[in-house]
C-alpha cells in the first residue's frame, strides 16, 4: 500500500487528467494522484510569483518556465498575466513535461522502487 501512495505521487507535476492516466499506467491511484496534482498547482499559482518577486526574475521565459512546470494550468494562467510570452513559455514548459512524464514514467518507475 505504500507504494501506492509513492506511484501516486511521482505524476502530480503535469496536468490532472495525463497525471491521472500515468498513476494508471504505473499502478498508482488516480484519485490521489489528482489530489497530489491539485495541491502542486495551488502551491505554485501561490508560491510561484512570491519566487519571481524575492529572485528579481526578469527574463519572461525563466517566469513562464517556472510558472507553467511548478503550477500547470494554473500556473500557465498566471503567466499570460505577466505578458504573452511568459504564457507561451508556461505552455510550451506544462506540455514537454507531460510528454516527457508520458515516455519515461513507466520505464523509469521500476528503478525508483527497486
Amino acid at each position: 500500500m505504500e507504494n501506492n501512495y509513492l506511484l501516486s505521487l511521482l505524476p502530480r507535476s503535469i496536468t490532472t487528467p495525463i497525471a491521472m492516466a500515468v498513476s494508471v499506467d504505473i499502478g498508482g491511484m488516480p484519485t490521489m494522484t489528482a489530489i497530489f496534482v491539485i495541491v502542486t498547482g495551488i502551491s505554485g499559482l501561490i508560491l510561484g510569483p512570491m519566487v519571481i518577486r524575492y529572485l528579481h526574475i526578469k527574463e519572461k521565459l525563466a517566469r513562464g518556465l517556472l510558472l507553467g512546470m511548478g503550477a500547470h494550468g494554473a500556473g500557465t494562467s498566471k503567466a499570460l498575466e505577466f505578458g504573452s510570452e511568459e504564457g507561451a513559455a508556461a505552455s510550451l514548459a506544462m506540455v514537454l513535461a507531460a510528454i516527457f512524464t508520458l515516455i519515461f514514467a513507466p520505464i523509469l518507475t521500476p528503478l525508483i522502487l527497486m
